[in-house]
């Protein structure tokens, strides 16, 4: 697929985007309402879900959400899906007694919750369906890693898919916090404070794949950080090493100082305590996280020595079929982008979806 990226105009929002997504930080850690608490009746409706898969002999990959009936969870996992989709864009469903299940059972467990929410779809070039984000021991300066499997600091970015899932395993020994921002409330501040450098973040910017390429792609792709498209705000928070990766190519022209400029600021901005969230993770927490309206980051964490507590999240990338409509500069990302498919995910040549149910670390094997 070629890149048109350079035929396309990139109009700008019209004013200030506001809207129930623009919250601040301060006042969601005053609420609770995000928080989806399962009780021992929903506790009993996914055992016995999950049971019913079982008996059928359906694997894990096999799954639909008719398959896994939630007479009174299902209800509300419908709730907290609006909220992602048209309210704060982000919610936790906290509860969930991790260790009373094998790994096994625990997938099936969280691949049926995250069915009634969205369409899973491939994280990597493996084709896995659920991601292990876990120290495996590899350099964070590595251009052909993602820096989700080390311990150091993720700025704040959203992820390749609608909506990201993070189920919490075990946490770590000290750190590791999550934090969140309403991109819009970023974007609608950086409108209020430095407009000039908001045009800059309206256009394209060059981010590295990481050797993950769709067939007839480049090794990196460009896309802008705030798109406005159908009269939505979309955001594409991009991982800054990432950007900085991309410069390892000889086509990638090199950042001017305006877009350096911009990035900062941007970091800035995300960084500020009455803009962010930060979220510590409870042991059996899932984490929702509606992609186009929220940007992520990760503090730096101090992790235990035995390899069966180490700190370990295990995410689910979710397509939303009846989502919003997305610019056509997404597709040099998401590939697909038609409403009513699956969109997003990683798309490279030979892809078979698996399900590994441990991470693919040495400590592990």
């Amino acid at each position: 697929m070629p890149d048109t990226s350079g035929d396309q105009e990139f109009p700008m929002a019209p004013g200030p985007v506001g809207g129930p997504a623009a919250w601040r930080g301060p006042e969601m850690a005053a609420q609770t309402d995000w928080i989806y608490r399962l009780s021992d009746a929903d506790i009993g409706e996914l055992d016995a879900a999950a049971a019913t898969t079982l008996e059928r002999g359906l694997d894990v990959l096999a799954i639909t959400k008719d398959d896994f009936p939630l007479p009174t969870l299902g209800p509300r996992l419908a709730g907290l899906r609006r909220d992602l989709l048209d309210g704060r864009g982000f919610a936790y469903l906290r509860g969930l007694p991790v260790s009373d299940y094998d790994t096994a059972a625990l997938a099936r467990l969280y691949f049926g919750i995250g069915v009634h929410v969205g369409d899973p779809v491939p994280q990597n070039r493996n084709g896995h369906m659920v991601a292990h984000v876990i120290d495996i021991g590899t350099s964070p300066d590595d251009p052909k890693k993602r820096i989700t499997q080390t311990p150091v600091e993720l700025p704040f970015h959203s992820d390749s898919v609608d909506v990201v899932a993070l189920l919490c395993r075990h946490l770590a020994k000290t750190g590791g916090e999550s934090s969140i921002v309403s991109a819009v409330t970023v974007h609608d501040e950086i409108m209020r404070r430095r407009p000039d450098l908001l045009e800059v973040l309206y256009q394209p910017i060059h981010i590295d794949r990481r050797g993950e390429i769709p067939e007839g792609m480049n090794p990196w792709f460009e896309l802008p950080v705030f798109n406005w498209f159908e009269g939505l705000l979309t955001t594409f928070g991009p991982l800054r090493p990432y950007i900085d990766s991309a410069q390892r190519f000889e086509t990638v022209p090199a950042l001017t100082d305006r877009q350096v400029e911009a990035l900062d600021f941007l970091d800035q901005v995300t960084r500020e305590a009455d803009v962010r969230l930060d979220l510590p993770f409870e042991q059996g927490d899932i984490q929702f996280l509606h992609n186009h309206l929220i940007m992520h980051g990760r503090k730096v964490y101090e992790d235990w020595p035995e390899p069966e507590r180490k700190r370990h999240l295990v995410r689910l990338w979710l397509s939303m079929p009846d989502g919003r409509p997305l610019p056509p500069q997404f597709r040099q990302r998401y590939v697909n982008i038609e409403l009513g498919t699956r969109r997003g995910g990683i798309h490279v040549p030979g892809l078979t979806p698996v399900l590994p149910l441990e991470p693919e670390t040495p400590a592990y094997h």
